[in-house]
């Protein structure tokens, strides 16, 4: 094991990752190499992070507890990419769940989208340092590309390869009222996404999230993606030929 040749991060939550992940997919070439690891950063104490080999790559995973108060889902999130930027990691994948605002969607449907619109009043949380991040695709195309095709070869749900996601606090909820200010504008809403899309520019990581549509009264079966993230890390090129890394540039 060196922590320093971390390359791959998924990053869930409650919602869609239980504590036994990645053992409970049922995935072979998986190897848990350290668990219970938490560190101390610069903005207080991280989350529980679990570090696996999947067919010899490393790949750190936690799950964010989706704090109530926007503050302190912010300063968890900066916790976390904390940690992602010192052990170098370059591709993250998020998996994530998400109401539907666009009427073509379904529940249990899933969304991989290109675009976001953030709603959150505090969400512009930074790492130290000067940075001018660039977010035109902001969500990495090569890591969305091989979401796409991960979860197309899956063939258990119908998949959207697009959509814009409207980032909300995560307490208490949409009224009908908000969602339909959100049509015509985003496609899905949740609490995730912001700060992380920001932070992994800052970082110079390449980032994308896979999200399933949920309803307010119908259960879904988040864990349906865990093949999906676990193929995409078995199979994302380390170096990719994306713009992210380029798009986060220092201030003079």
């Amino acid at each position: 094991m060196n922590l320093l040749k971390t390359d791959f991060a998924i990053i869930g939550d409650t919602d869609t990752m239980t504590g036994e992940f990645p053992m409970d997919t049922g995935e072979a070439g998986i190897e848990i190499l350290a668990d219970e690891m938490v560190f101390e950063t610069p903005y207080g104490q991280s989350p529980v992070f679990r570090l696996f080999a999947l067919d010899g790559r490393q790949v750190i995973t936690c799950r964010l507890q989706g704090l109530s108060l926007i503050n302190d889902q912010s300063e968890e999130v900066r916790r976390v990419f904390w940690v992602l930027r010192e052990v170098g990691v370059k591709r993250i994948v998020a998996p994530g769940c998400v109401r539907g605002v666009n009427r073509l969607l379904e529940t249990g449907d899933i969304v991989i989208p290109e675009d976001y619109i953030n709603l959150l009043p505090h969400s512009h949380v930074f790492l130290e340092g000067n940075a001018r991040l660039v977010m035109e695709e902001a969500l990495c195309p090569e890591v969305r590309e091989q979401l796409v095709r991960t979860a197309q070869e899956q063939g258990e749900a119908r998949i959207f390869k697009r959509g814009v996601y409207a980032v909300n606090s995560a307490s208490p909820g949409e009224s009908p009222a908000e969602l339909a200010l959100l049509k015509g504008h985003a496609d899905v809403t949740g609490h995730r996404l912001c700060p992380e899309v920001y932070l992994a520019r800052q970082i110079s990581a390449c980032y994308a999230g896979i999200y399933v549509v949920t309803g307010t009264t119908t259960a879904v079966d988040a864990a349906l993606l865990n093949p999906v993230i676990i193929g995409v890390v078995r199979n994302l090129a380390v170096v990719g030929n994306c713009d992210c890394k380029a798009l986060a540039k220092e201030m003079q």
